[in-house]
């Protein structure tokens, strides 16, 4: 069937593209914590975008490193982050000596090796913000290796997963953005979602992936818009494809993943 006017105008809003936006034209952008993954950073702007409109910003072991190196020395003690964690053995030991001896900067160390750097970033920020469940920005999530880009998108399930089992009155997850220099990637579960494409920051190009199985999806506010469109892969996947609007409506009968390009 068709989206009716009625199924858009009470879909679930979602905006991941706020932190984007300069501060003082993020007025709806929530708290958020920033998690900078072992990826190198070229985008300074973004960085600086990200970082100021950030709550909490977390380094994951080698994210530490890159931080450090996109940096010159007059700006690295601007960006100090409020903790490094993971199994450490990607941090180079004179950038450790500067952000925990020179900027008093708390290291946690975990030697697991069931979880990723990413997993043992997201685990330290809930121990040390027990009363809040800060949405997670991801920078470095996808690029680089394919199998860590899988692993990112495996992280976002997760905490979809255990957000549905947990024993809380709101059942309230923990929101996971994947940023890069190229794209935004999030998660849109099953039903009807609005969400916020701001043409300024994000677009055209975009893509609607199939991640949990075979999936028939509605849009509007898309180029090529479809309707009850059955998708999988091994059959055809929504790649591509290029946004029209500030606003794009999906619906969807799965939890699909959702990735734009960044706009230079």
């Amino acid at each position: 069937m068709p989206l009716s006017e009625v199924e858009i105008e009470s879909a679930t809003y979602i905006d991941r593209a706020s932190i984007l936006l300069p501060p003082g034209d993020n007025a709806t952008v929530k708290e958020f914590a920033l998690i900078v993954l072992n990826q190198p950073i070229t985008d300074l702007n973004m960085l600086d975008r990200v970082w100021s409109n950030a709550a909490v910003k977390i380094c994951a072991d080698g994210g530490t490193n890159r931080l450090y190196a996109a940096l010159d020395e007059s700006k690295r003690s601007k960006y100090k982050p409020d903790f490094i964690s993971g199994d450490l053995d990607s941090l180079k030991p004179d950038i450790r000596a500067y952000y925990e001896k020179e900027l008093g900067v708390p290291v946690y160390y975990s030697p697991d090796q069931d979880s990723t750097d990413f997993g043992k970033c997201l685990l330290q920020l809930g121990e040390l913000y027990p009363g809040e469940r800060f949405p997670v920005v991801a920078l470095g999530g996808t690029g680089g290796r394919v199998d860590q880009e899988f692993h990112s998108i495996h992280t976002l399930f997760v905490h979809e997963r255990e957000a549905k089992e947990e024993d809380t009155a709101d059942k309230k997850k923990r929101e996971i953005t994947l940023l890069s220099d190229d794209s935004l990637t999030f998660l849109v579960g099953p039903g009807t979602q609005k969400i916020y494409t701001p043409r300024s920051v994000l677009g055209p190009t975009c893509g609607i992936i199939p991640v949990s199985g075979p999936t028939v999806i509605s849009t509007r506010g898309f180029t090529w818009d479809i309707e009850d469109w059955a998708t999988s892969f091994g059959t055809q996947v929504s790649t591509s494809n290029a946004m029209e609007a500030d606003e794009v409506v999906i619906k969807s009968d799965q939890t699909v993943l959702f990735t734009v390009e960044i706009r230079r």
